[in-house]
């Protein structure tokens, strides 16, 4: 019989430890799941490798608040911000360790781990990556006129966070907008949660089954965060919230300003609820539903 996963943020993320490889789902500015983060950052998370698909608030925020020792990733970036502050920062002194993969590497890696296989071949598009992440990419041996090939190596995510739309309290989580890398990352990792703008009932999960893109069986805990993935938005639900990205990327800018940053959003927020009342009502009208939010 199905049990339900429904937690909530602080048991979530309560039982990972420090040092484990999380994955962070979503898309850049789409999904990120930053209601999991905050809870991790009060939780007091330490030495994290983290495994960020192209990414930008989640994992900058983790290490700008001191949680990440390491990132295997693809690119961490605030697009028309600019650099991601706190992941150039660490990356240029050497705080956080980087190991920069292709998107080929990242995918074929995933693969890799969903497939239970140490490695998994991926074309050699020439660059110097291999040179630079020896541990992620190995040259396979090739018959003369064969294309050149490198072994991708398994990329396997302890705990995955992830943020979708709506799910029921089984866990079956469904995707009204794109799933970006959400599957692969769940398939890949030994344990999945995911935060929901919604719970539904399982009714309303049957009759738009083709939505499920993550089925019960592979989901650990659900979390229900309204408006979970803010500042970025939750494609169908709500917009990307540039005008807090430009306040962080700002607050980023000097130590002090970045305290008070934490301490008002995620440290002086002890729950989801307090962080909303924070954030402001007007600015969840403004970002709410609009014809340039669904898809």
């Amino acid at each position: 019989m199905s049990h339900s996963k429904l937690v909530s943020l602080e048991e979530a993320v309560k039982d990972i430890p420090d040092g484990a490889k999380v994955g962070l789902g979503g898309w850049i500015f789409n999904s990120q799941p930053m209601a999991l983060v905050r809870a991790l950052i009060r939780k007091g998370a330490r030495d994290l490798d983290l495994i960020p698909v192209p990414s930008s608030i989640a994992p900058d925020m983790l290490i700008g608040a001191g949680c990440v020792r390491s990132t295997v990733c693809v690119f961490i970036s605030f697009e028309q911000f600019g650099l991601a502050p706190h992941f150039r920062r660490h990356a240029e002194s050497g705080a956080v360790k980087v190991h920069d993969l292709d998107g080929p590497g990242m995918a074929g890696g995933l693969r890799a781990a969903i497939c239970d296989l140490p490695w998994m071949p991926i074309p050699d598009l020439g660059t110097d990556l291999p040179r630079h992440a020896p541990d992620f990419y190995r040259p396979l041996p090739q018959a003369p006129g064969e294309r050149k090939m490198l072994a991708a190596v398994a990329v396997r995510p302890d705990v995955c966070l992830l943020h979708a739309q709506q799910a029921d309290e089984y866990g079956n989580v469904q995707h009204l907008g794109p799933p970006f890398f959400d599957v692969m990352l769940a398939q890949a990792s030994r344990r999945v949660i995911v935060s929901v703008d919604r719970i539904v009932s399982s009714d309303t999960i049957r009759r738009n089954n083709h939505l499920t893109k993550l089925p019960a069986a592979m989901v650990d805990a659900v979390v229900e965060a309204p408006w979970g993935a803010h500042p970025t938005a939750s494609p169908t639900a709500y917009r990307t919230d540039e005008a807090h990205l430009a306040e962080y990327v700002k607050a980023s800018a000097k130590p002090e300003r970045w305290a008070e940053y934490l301490q008002k959003y995620v440290l002086g927020a002890a729950t989801h609820d307090a962080y909303l009342d924070g954030v402001g009502g007007s600015r969840w009208a403004k970002l709410a539903v609009s014809e340039s939010t669904l898809v």
